[in-house]
C-alpha cells in the first residue's frame, strides 16, 4: 500500500501545481488538499476504502488487509479580509510557533494510536511561502534546515519542492512522511 499512498501523494501534488493557475492559493485550505489527495488515490486504486475524519483521523484508508491513517497540514500566508468591503485586515494563517506545536501534537496523537503493523501512520504537509519577504518562513520550520524529521523521528517518504506559483509569488513545497513508531 505504501507505493500507492506515495504515488497519489506526487499526483496530488502535481495537480495542485495545475490547478493553482485557475484558483489563487489563499482559496486553498486542507480539505482541499485532503480531496485532492483522495482524489489521485481512487485514480490509482478505486477499490481503496476511504473514511474521513474519522475518530478525530483526517482520513483513513482501507485496502485488503492494509491501512493508513493520515493528518494533512496546509499551511500559507493567507490574508484576512473585512467581511463587509473585502479589504485585507491583517493575517489568518502565517508561521508562528502555534503551528509547529499543532504539527508536533498530530504527529504525537497518531504515534500514540494502537495499531497494528498493517497500518501505515502518515503525514502530508504542504506549505507555501513568500518569495520576497524578511519575516518567518514556514520553510525554517519544516524544510530540509528545520531537523523536524529528526526531532519528531519522522521518514520522508515523498518530497515535492521547491516550486513557485505561477505568478512567481510564493514557494511551495510537500512533504509525505511515515511516523516511525
Amino acid at each position: 500500500m505504501r507505493p500507492l499512498l506515495i504515488q497519489a501523494f506526487k499526483d496530488a501534488v502535481d495537480q495542485i501545481g495545475t490547478e493553482m493557475v485557475r484558483m489563487p492559493i489563499t482559496r486553498w485550505n486542507e480539505s482541499v488538499f485532503r480531496f485532492m489527495y483522495s482524489q489521485a488515490v481512487t485514480k490509482l486504486q478505486k477499490d481503496v476504502k476511504q473514511f474521513f475524519e474519522c475518530e478525530k483521523i483526517d482520513l483513513v484508508l482501507r485496502h485488503e488487509s492494509k491501512g493508513a491513517f493520515m493528518e494533512f497540514k496546509f499551511y500559507i500566508h493567507s490574508p484576512k479580509y473585512d467581511a463587509l468591503y473585502g479589504n485585507v485586515s491583517g493575517w489568518k494563517g502565517y508561521p508562528s510557533d502555534k503551528n509547529v506545536s499543532e504539527f508536533n501534537k498530530c504527529v504525537k496523537e497518531l504515534r500514540k494510536r494502537d495499531t497494528p503493523p498493517n497500518i501505515l501512520k502518515l503525514v502530508a504537509l504542504f506549505y507555501a511561502d513568500p518569495v520576497r519577504t524578511n519575516g518567518r518562513k514556514y520553510d525554517g520550520d519544516y524544510g530540509d534546515r528545520s531537523a523536524i524529521e529528526h526531532k519528531l523521528k519522522l521518514h520522508r517518504l515523498a518530497s515535492c519542492g521547491p516550486f513557485e506559483l505561477p505568478d512567481g509569488s510564493d514557494s511551495c513545497n510537500a512533504r509525505l512522511y511515515e511516523v516511525i513508531t
